[in-house]
């Protein structure tokens, strides 16, 4: 492999000047994953992070051919390339080499596009699949969404960090008023058109509402988060009551007082609320790319949009989010006081599990090894894929510039270890000498802050074992003895 200063002489393919956050790793991935490449790339990038905030209209960072796709199909826009080339190619049409790299991130990949991505890998098609993976994943809304505050009604982009905006109270489903904590611009992004009887919202396909959950006769019913891509026709969300004609907008703001709503508690269904009802979807369908914006907003972490309940600006969970971590989706309380309850999906040993001539796990603290595995990737026939942890100082809550030495103790603990699968052949291509204590992971992020609590000590122990655990599983597939 070429030294670091060879390396650094190469003409950077991502260019500076995008609005990735500081300390983000995507932007530090792409840029080892294009410095690895040695022939012509071609590459495709799911909405997301790096999509949004490379892509600014009518600006782009990449110097290279680029194609954005919808959330879930990266995979399988950048086959179809890949088989058009193919054809080309066939045909003499084109005679140089060039290389397909595909994009996405942990909401893409693990969760929305895991179908897209198992196709590619079972149909064979020579291109390498990267997922950068941050852990969770946003989502935002038209800016065109009119939004329910406390001076009126606003429109999102009017909404500045520290205005009051109402929200739905999902402990007594009162209508209550809650800070503005933060204003997002997620530029240009895939939205669909949500509609009700009385209602209509674009929003992305990751954007949460809120559903009412029928669990059956006898049974208790309850509210849960459901992005647009989880819900269909039939689907019953919380709206703001038909007000004023149907048109919820002209809601007047007058302070909630105590006894201005009724909840049947036995079966969590809005009776008699002067503010709330429960709405059917009626249709959703694609509009197509538009400006998009968020917010974040504390206590409740909703607000009203167009009339409809919806969940503020990230960090949502993912399939990839980690046991133990709190996100808005997951969040830390007394009835769950750990967080996400259940462990991350483990995506790297199921792209394995398609017999791809390929698959790594890699990291971009430890560079080397990362473009190794690109390079490995590229020069091997047939479809690869690469799992590539990104740590996100704002979804982690960290410091963005301890993001590379939080990265490496991501290895050095054990939650993420190098290897790769060649022909289904494992091998650890990083083994530290001494695994350090998983505390130490956990203390660097605010999004584990809760697990430190005394009485959290079992549930630390029990992560703990999960990763031993893990650990000695991987060694075993590799052939390799487990530390003493």
């Amino acid at each position: 492999m070429p030294s670091l200063k060879v390396l650094s002489r190469k003409k950077e393919l991502l260019t500076g000047g995008h609005r990735l956050c500081a300390g983000c790793g995507a932007s530090i991935i792409v840029r080892q994953v294009l410095m690895a490449a040695e022939d012509p790339v071609v590459m495709s990038s799911a909405t997301g992070c790096l999509e949004v905030a490379t892509t600014i209209y009518p600006f782009t960072a990449w110097r290279i051919p680029w194609i954005h796709c919808a959330f879930e199909n990266s995979a399988s826009t950048l086959s179809g390339v890949e088989a058009a080339y193919r054809s080309l190619k066939r045909q003499g049409k084109i005679d140089r080499t060039i290389k397909f790299i595909a994009f996405g991130g942990d909401g893409g990949t693990y969760d929305i596009g895991l179908q897209a991505l198992s196709g590619v890998l079972e149909r064979g098609h020579n291109l390498l699949y990267i997922c950068y993976d941050n852990q969770a994943y946003m989502n935002c809304l038209s800016t065109s969404s009119l939004i329910m505050t406390e001076d009126g009604v606003k429109r999102i982009t009017e909404v500045k960090e520290g205005d009051e905006v109402y929200a739905f109270d999902q402990r007594t489903y009162q209508l209550v008023l809650k800070k503005c904590s933060g204003v997002f611009d997620n530029g240009i992004k895939d939205v669909y058109e949500l509609t009700t009887l009385h209602h209509s919202i674009k929003a992305t396909a990751n954007h949460p509402f809120l559903v009412l959950k029928r669990n059956g006769r006898g049974k208790k019913n309850n509210f849960v988060w459901q992005t647009i891509s989880e819900m269909k026709t039939g689907d019953e969300i919380v709206v703001l009551k038909n007000l004023d004609e149907g048109e919820s907008f002209k809601f007047d703001f007058n302070k909630v007082k105590k006894g201005d709503y009724k909840v049947n508690r036995s079966k969590n269904f809005l009776i008699d609320n002067k503010y709330f009802e429960i709405e059917k979807v009626r249709d959703i369908k694609l509009v197509g790319p538009e400006p998009t914006l968020d917010l974040r907003v504390e206590g409740e972490h909703n607000f009203i949009a167009d009339g409809i309940v919806v969940h503020n600006t990230g960090i949502q969970r993912s399939s990839a989010t980690p046991e133990g971590a709190a996100t808005t989706t997951s969040p830390v309380g007394k009835a769950i006081p750990e967080g996400k309850q259940r462990p991350r999906k483990d995506l790297t040993r199921i792209a394995a599990a398609h017999d791809s001539p390929y698959v790594a796990q890699a990291n971009p603290a430890y560079y080397n090894d990362l473009i190794k595995k690109v390079r490995k990737a590229l020069s091997t026939e047939g479809p690869t894929f690469i799992n590539i942890l990104s740590p996100c100082p704002r979804g982690w809550r960290h410091d963005p510039s301890l993001s590379i030495q939080i990265a490496k103790l991501a290895v050095s603990t054990g939650v993420w270890p190098l290897y790769e699968v060649e022909k289904g052949q494992y091998r650890v291509t990083y083994r530290p000498k001494k695994r350090h204590p998983l505390r130490e992971w956990l203390e660097s992020q605010g999004r584990f802050r809760h697990l430190l609590r005394p009485e959290n000590k079992g549930i630390m122990e029990r992560l703990e074992k999960q990763v031993e655990e893990k650990e000695k599983s991987l060694l075993a597939l590799a052939g390799e003895e487990t530390s003493a």
